[in-house]
């Protein structure tokens, strides 16, 4: 089972527009305490909170002037202990629509943008975004705090995420999956060509391992089951005469149409020719939407073809 990442994050933040209008609107008693800047972002902190909810509990310990202490009607927030938290929390992946429920979505389950939001942040960072949201006891609605790039800063009361792996994790999940080794086949036939000779190669794909255009087993990565799509990437084709087609998405082809050729100007016994490619492709969660991978896997000892270049010389002959 893999492991989270554990790289240094930023505080709590807010983002615009962050608290949901129709569950505020349903708590007007709450007051909403102004945000305190740092840097770019910013902070949101519990002290406001715990120190009005010390201020409600002592204005219940004070009786009204009638000498009657006040009824529980007179108040509509729930008494809070002295230095405690008076609020519920909920952690849920940050998944572009700002929304909480008493219930997890597959969505929620599924969401994929949580995981490259921090990669955008300054500094960026490797971590899940997570959206932090509160509540009074007995009420309906959650409140949205902000948002934060892995846990490390999540109120004391909130409850721990569900663990998802991060993007880097199944990045190098891709990476890691067995992917056939392309091979070249050469034209003229034969593995045999000659000076000054036009020469056609072309990227062949053996029937073992995944190659362009297929879909792998899904891998499970903590609580998601993930599927790679293959694509190409890039080929570079060795002619083994110390020279080189250079990065190229163009896979060859045969006399006349290939486009990969070469000419050799020299006579060789075994020029080792071959062709070093760079695969990448998609990913999705749960059988959810495709997305990049943003990553390339370099394939490693890709097979050798020995290809020998001979001299091509003109004689007359009597009839």
């Amino acid at each position: 089972m893999a492991t989270l990442l554990s790289i240094p994050c930023q505080a709590l933040v807010a983002p615009a527009n962050a608290i949901d209008v129709a569950a505020a609107s349903s708590h007007p008693a709450e007051t909403k305490t102004k945000p305190k800047k740092s840097g770019s972002t910013t902070t949101l902190s519990n002290a406001a909170a715990i120190a009005r909810a010390k201020r409600i509990a002592e204005q219940r310990k004070t009786k009204s002037p009638s000498g009657t202490a006040p009824s529980a009607a007179a108040h509509d927030e729930p008494a809070a202990v002295a230095d405690s938290d008076p609020y519920e929390y909920r952690v849920t992946l940050a998944c572009g629509v700002r929304r909480a429920s008493n219930s997890e979505s597959e969505d929620d389950r599924r969401c994929t943008d949580a995981l490259t939001a921090c990669l955008r942040r300054t500094p960026p960072s490797n971590e899940v975004m997570y959206y932090v949201w509160r509540m009074l006891p007995g009420r309906t609605g959650w409140i949205l705090m902000g948002d934060t790039c892995g846990t490390a800063n999540l109120p004391a009361a909130a409850p721990a995420p569900p663990p998802v792996p991060t993007f880097g994790q199944i990045q190098t999940a891709f990476r890691a999956l067995p992917f056939a080794q392309p091979t070249v086949n050469i034209q003229p036939e034969g593995d045999v060509t000659l000076v000054n000779l036009p020469t056609y190669f072309e990227a062949m794909w053996p029937t073992v391992g995944l190659e362009p255009g297929e879909i792998s087993e899904k891998v499970q990565l903590l609580s998601w089951s993930i599927e790679f799509k293959i694509a190409p990437g890039t080929y570079n084709y060795d002619f083994g005469d110390d020279t080189r087609s250079g990065a190229t998405k163009d896979t060859g082809g045969p006399y006349p149409e290939g486009k990969i050729r070469h000419t050799y100007t020299q006579m060789n016994s075994a020029a080792q020719v071959k062709v070093d490619a760079e695969l990448t492709g998609w990913f999705r969660v749960n059988g959810g939407v495709w997305e990049p991978i943003d990553t390339v896997a370099d394939l490693q000892n890709e097979p050798v073809v020995t290809l020998q270049v001979r001299e091509a010389k003109a004689r007359l002959y009597n009839n």
